[in-house]
């Protein structure tokens, strides 16, 4: 989840992780915390992608003030890159973002709207995570 937000230590945030923390709902849970730090649309939609079933807390004050699931959108911008070599948006001299179309969320798929490539969770989770 760090990597995701280009969290590496460096920036002085105080982070913390807790893994297999018991859950009633869930079983077990992990959990990061990250102190003074606002969530932008765009990486709350790169944490729906590798954690549909997310809890996003914000906490003031100590106290829990809101708290919202993340939500995967119909259409993913310029978040994750289009495989496929020959597609526009890999086009050095075109300004195009890439766009992904959800076709299903279990399991996930996303295919580009420019050239039709389909992205699998494996595609998604290396893209993010693994490079």
């Amino acid at each position: 989840m760090l990597k995701i937000l280009g969290i590496s230590g460096e920036e002085g945030l105080r982070v913390a992780v807790v893994m297999n923390v018991e859950s009633r709902k869930l079983g077990k849970k992990d959990i990061v915390k990250i102190e003074n730090r606002h969530l932008r649309p765009e990486e709350v939609n790169k944490i729906a992608l590798i954690a549909p079933t997310a809890t996003i807390n914000i906490v003031k004050d100590y106290e829990v003030v809101e708290k919202k699931r993340v939500e995967l959108p119909s259409i993913i911008e310029n978040i994750l890159r289009c495989p496929n070599p020959t597609c526009i948006t890999r086009k050095p001299r075109e300004p195009i973002k890439p766009r992904f179309r959800v076709l299903s969320k279990n399991p996930l798929r996303l295919q580009c709207v420019y050239c039709g490539t389909i992205l699998t969770a494996e595609d998604i989770v290396e893209q993010l995570i693994g490079g």
